[in-house]
């Protein structure tokens, strides 16, 4: 479930709020259709960019704050110039969404659905004077309350396992807002939890990948990974590679040059994987070219074997320096990168 959705679950437990969405975007903005914010009376969760738009929509939910005693939305637009003093220069609208204190039953619904671990699609009327939210999943039937082409819509966005965000559909009547909640995440197989294993952890939980963090040695992990991270200690480490599912992501940079070796050994065996990254210098891939070749593995898998890793412009050995670069090349592209390029990273 959406970190928004389990911050607003845990605020109206206690008291009313707004929820400010970026809804429509014009031209260039700080922050992406669908981000939201949390405002309630003294604290704010959550940004839609930050800047004068943040301080303005932040006013504007307080004085909403102050007006209703029942749920209530509207639209305002924003205009992203000298006038609100930024310089992004596009338009946005904001949806203001008002909720009195205690869950509404859509909300129930997702923090239920959350534990099923399923992906979902939200469907929002965005036109209505208050808010109204369904959930659908491939088993929702039509009722009369919601339109059966926005069903038929979000069962289709669910089949093609889709997780671009927010899918908007209009017509003369009415406005729809469909976002896509539990999309399937990207596996990725981290292998190592040494300094640098623990930089890219950080990252990679604020990223959309779902994470198998694997290290052989004991209480070596931090106690909380982060969500989306499962940290194992294997006996036999190259076990996660079998266990991993095809298109996984594979990293591998762990204390021992030989596990490093027979990781990519299995990974370039099995073939079926999305991606696969050793930290170390060009003259460790060819050592390690040389020796996987003398072990089976053919000239044409190797050339998937990417290494040194990360962005060629992201330069330093600094733990934090290599995850940053490693954790932009993912998030740039999972596609193979044959090349090899000058940049040493070694542990």
């Amino acid at each position: 479930m959406p970190g928004w959705a389990r911050q607003l679950s845990n605020v109206l437990e206690q008291e009313h709020c707004v929820v400010v969405t970026m809804d429509l975007i014009v031209g260039s903005a700080p922050r992406e259709a669908g981000c939201r914010m949390i405002v309630t009376a003294d604290r704010v969760f959550g940004s839609i960019g930050g800047g004068n738009l943040e301080f303005e929509a932040t006013a504007h939910a307080r004085e909403l704050l102050a007006q209703f005693g029942e749920p209530r939305q509207e639209h305002k637009p924003y205009s992203l110039g000298p006038a609100l003093n930024q310089c992004c220069g596009g338009t946005v609208t904001l949806l203001f969404e008002y909720f009195e204190t205690g869950k509404p039953g859509w909300l129930e619904s997702l923090l239920e659905v959350a534990g099923e671990e399923q992906a979902i699609v939200m469907a929002s009327a965005i036109d209505r004077g208050e808010p109204y939210k369904v959930l659908i999943s491939t088993s929702t039937s039509n009722n009369s309350e919601v339109p059966g082409y926005v069903i038929t819509h979000g069962r289709q966005m669910l089949q093609s396992g889709s997780a671009a965000g927010i899918e908007k559909l209009e017509t003369p009547d009415e406005k729809w807002w469909l976002e896509m909640i539990g999309a399937k995440l990207k596996p990725l197989v981290l292998f190592g939890a040494g300094h640098v294993g623990q930089a890219v952890a950080a990252l990679l939980a604020e990223m959309p990948f779902e994470v198998t963090w694997v290290d052989g040695r004991p209480d070596i992990f931090p106690k909380r990974p982060g969500p989306h991270i499962t940290s194992v200690e294997p006996e036999d480490p190259l076990v996660e590679v079998s266990n991993a599912p095809a298109e996984s992501i594979f990293v591998v940079m762990t204390h021992s040059h030989q596990l490093d070796e027979d990781i990519c050994f299995e990974v370039l065996s099995r073939g079926d994987y999305a991606w696969l990254g050793l930290i170390g210098s060009v003259t460790k891939r060819r050592r390690f070219v040389q020796r996987l070749a003398q072990r089976g593995i053919s000239e044409e898998k190797l050339t998937r074997l990417v290494c040194p890793i990360g962005l060629p412009g992201i330069k330093g050995k600094q733990p934090a320096t290599i995850a940053l670069s490693l954790v932009a090349q993912l998030m740039h592209s999972t596609e193979p990168d044959t090349g090899v390029v000058e940049i040493t990273n070694e542990p």
